[in-house]
């Protein structure tokens, strides 16, 4: 019994394996932001390259963390808007789709959940701070404290 066991789970597993999605343009548009995030790092940068995007282009930054977290220290011009306050706050961002933004949150997760966001937003230039605010700290770039 147990025998047959394992080989229906390994058929269900093997049979998921080979399933595709429907076609869609959800889905569509989330392969093209994978191959684009994939091929750019995923859209990610270190603390240093975050630190000199800010001095060359800078972006509009974007603080994803609790209201707290931010008020305890942030990076120097970042807008507070809470990961879930982001879909409710749209009007607070930049206008133009092609307008260069950074994202962070504490470690890198939300930040990223954020990332993904912006881009099915249709924002073609964003970036994420890898390991979020934590990383950006322990690299010693300069932050705001109360």
């Amino acid at each position: 019994m147990k025998r047959l066991a394992l080989v229906l789970v390994a058929f269900l597993v093997a049979a998921g394996a080979f399933a595709q999605p429907a076609q869609n343009p959800g889905t569509e548009a989330m392969a093209a932001f994978i191959a684009e995030a994939s091929q750019a790092g995923w859209l990610q940068l270190p603390p240093p390259a975050a630190f000199d995007f800010i001095e060359q282009v800078e972006p509009f930054i974007v603080d994803v963390r609790r209201p707290d977290e931010f008020a305890a220290g942030h990076i120097e011009g970042a807008v507070n808007i809470p990961l879930q306050e982001l879909d409710g706050r749209i009007a607070e961002l930049p206008q133009d789709l092609a307008a260069p933004m950074l994202v962070y949150c504490k470690v890198g997760i939300r930040g990223n959940f954020g990332l993904v966001y912006l881009k099915m937003l249709g924002y073609t230039n964003v970036r994420n701070i890898t390991s979020g605010y934590d990383n950006w700290v322990a690299a010693g770039l300069p932050v705001v404290v109360p």
